[in-house]
Formats: C-alpha cells, sequence, structure tokens
C-alpha cells in the first residue's frame, strides 16, 4: 500500500490564530506550536501542540471537512471501550473540530509512536489487530451517527477523475517538468491504467446489482494508519475514508496475494475469527485502490494549484513505485474475477 508522502507544506495561516482559536475553544493555553510536514493528504496538515502546563496534542487543519463520519465513528468507538481508537477532543460546546478562518481545526491526543508500516508488528499484534477490526465490523451505530456515514456504491469515485487526466494526459505536452515527467511516464503505462479504470467499473457494476452484506468499515487500515508505541501499544488512526461496505474493503489490507505474508495472515485471522472471503469484492477494492491512487497522485501535479514543489515531487515519485514489482497494480492485476463474474451473472 501507499508509503506515507513526507513532505507537506505549511497552510496559509498564522500561527497566532490557531493558538487564540485552541484557548478559546479547547480552554488549552499554548506554550509552543509546531508545525509537522508529514502526511499523505495535501489539504491536511499537522502540528505539534505543547500546552503551558506541559500536556502534548496533536492538532489536524483540514481545508474541507467533507467526511463527518471520520471524527463521531472514532469518538463513539472510543467512548464504547475500543481503546485502540484514537479519537478527537470535543471543544468546550462539545463540538469534534472548530472552524477558523478556511480551515477545520481537530484536537487530538498527541501518541508518541511510530508508523507500523515502518517497525512492523509483532505476532501478538497482528491477532489485535483481527481482534479490534472484527470489534469494529460488529459495531452497531446509533442512528444519530449513521446519518453521516456514506454507503458503498461500487462506483468508484476516482474513476470519473481519473479518466479526464487519461485523456488530458495523452493529448498534451507539457513544460513544467513534475508534469512532463509524469506525463511521459504515464504515456508508457497507458494500457495498464486503460485496464485498470475499465476493469474497477465492470466489476462495480456487477457487485451493485448483488445483494451483501454491509459492515462499518475503516476502509484505510494499512500499516501506515497503525500506530506502536514504545510500550508497544497499538493505535489506529485517519478515519476519513470510513463507511459502510463489505468486509472486504478492510480485509483486502490483511489478504496477500500469495503466500508471502500468509502467516501475518494467520495471526490477524486468529483474532478477527473464521470469515469467507467474497473474491469479487476483493478484486474490486484492489482494483479502486489503484484507481485512487492514480487519480489522486495525478490530481496533485496536474490538477491542484496550491501545492509546493516538494508535493509534486512525491507524488510523481508516489505514483511510479504504484508499477513496481510486489506493489498495489501487480496484486490487483494478479487478483482473479473473470470466474466470480461468470458466477453472479
Amino acid at each position: 500500500m501507499r508509503k506515507q508522502i513526507q513532505m507537506i507544506e505549511k497552510p496559509d495561516i498564522k500561527d497566532e490564530r490557531i493558538i487564540i482559536a485552541l484557548n478559546q475553544n479547547y480552554s488549552i493555553q499554548v506554550s509552543h506550536l509546531e508545525f509537522l510536514p508529514i502526511g499523505n493528504d495535501a489539504s491536511a496538515f499537522s502540528y505539534r501542540v505543547k500546552a503551558i502546563n506541559g500536556d502534548l496534542y496533536f492538532l489536524k487543519l483540514k481545508r474541507k471537512l467533507w467526511n463527518l463520519a471520520g471524527l463521531c465513528v472514532p469518538r463513539f468507538l472510543k467512548d464504547n471501550g475500543i481503546e485502540q481508537v484514537i479519537a478527537p477532543f470535543p471543544t468546550k460546546t462539545q463540538e469534534l473540530s472548530v472552524d477558523v478562518d478556511k480551515f477545520a481545526l481537530i484536537l487530538y491526543p498527541f501518541i508518541t509512536g511510530n508508523e507500523a508500516m515502518e517497525v512492523g508488528m509483532s505476532d501478538s499484534q497482528w491477532t489485535e489487530l483481527g481482534s479490534v477490526l472484527k470489534q469494529i465490523h460488529n459495531t452497531e451505530l446509533p442512528a444519530v451517527i449513521s446519518e453521516y456515514i456514506n454507503r458503498e456504491t461500487f462506483i468508484p469515485k476516482w474513476s470519473s477523475l481519473a479518466k479526464e487526466l487519461h485523456e488530458r494526459i495523452n493529448k498534451r505536452n507539457y513544460d513544467e517538468p513534475y508534469q512532463k515527467e509524469l506525463a511521459n511516464f504515464w504515456k508508457k503505462n497507458n494500457k495498464t491504467i486503460q485496464t485498470l479504470i475499465e476493469r474497477t467499473e465492470m466489476i462495480g457494476k456487477h457487485l451493485g446489482e448483488t445483494d451483501l452484506e454491509f459492515v462499518l468499515c475503516h476502509a484505510d487500515i494499512h500499516t501506515a494508519n497503525i500506530l506502536i508505541t514504545r510500550e508497544n501499544k497499538m493505535f489506529t488512526v485517519d478515519w476519513d475514508d470510513t463507511l459502510f461496505a463489505p468486509k472486504e474493503r478492510d480485509l483486502m489490507f490483511v489478504l496477500a496475494e500469495d503466500s508471502t505474508h500468509s502467516r501475518e495472515e494467520q495471526l490477524f485471522f486468529d483474532g478477527y475469527g473464521d470469515v469467507k472471503v467474497n473474491q469479487l469484492a476483493l478484486a474490486y477494492y484492489r482494483y479502486e485502490w489503484c484507481v485512487q491512487e492514480i487519480g489522486d497522485f495525478g490530481k496533485r501535479v496536474f490538477l491542484t494549484k496550491d501545492v509546493g514543489e516538494n508535493t509534486k515531487h512525491d507524488a510523481v515519485q508516489g505514483f511510479k513505485e504504484l508499477f513496481l514489482p510486489g506493489d498495489v497494480i501487480e496484486t490487483a492485476l494478479n487478483t482473479p474475477f473473470e470466474l466470480e463474474i461468470r458466477n453472479h451473472s
């Protein structure tokens, strides 16, 4: 899955505005505010906040808060006993975010740890992850929260943008260095990109006509969104994409293409329990992930105006890595689906 992009430019908001907002809405007196140029979302920005009393917080600013479920779901799960979830703090008026200028400000506890993608996970942590994910999938949410959660439609939301970029890039020549580099690489992989888009839409159409069980999904639970602390505690982060969908939406991050990670897979299912995997749903999500990455990286380089050179550079490199052996595109292309489609017809 995607490696985290590590160079995000500081947003156009003064530190003083953030410090005042934290005091007004959370009663926090800030002694130090540090911008952290990390993350994989060019419209989200991270800060380390130190209060006068010594408490530490993790602050996230978003240009657009497009999915309220990404705040209220982890808060509900945390309040109902799933300790491995990092949830936002409520404001003095019990809101989970506050608007400051053109940003949404969201405050979290500061967890000192490393991404599991970087440091790995122990046997017990893989089993713990399986148990936690099973709890999430079994969660029944109250209607006041469920109404904010999107439901899977099997209409790939990045498909239109990917097709638009595909057409645009193949009709133009580019002089800007990063656009030129990505366009040349894109054109060399035209056939593969076209295949990914077409198969995603085709499989999605079949699944849209199928009666499937939906559960609450994190929807982005790869190891870059799992933090491991020095005390070996595990936490899940980044609930922005949470939705009701087939369990395969989350399980695709664990299920290996072959036997390479079969041991980790077994440890995970020791915690999750027995499960029958819908192979067509698994294929869809693997293909859809590729289209999402293609569209997202392409958008940063060709369409987004307020990103810097570092973000463009990392987007180009991230795009190229998708095509490496063993990465997501190869995994998707090696996932069987033709027989499953015939069985569903």
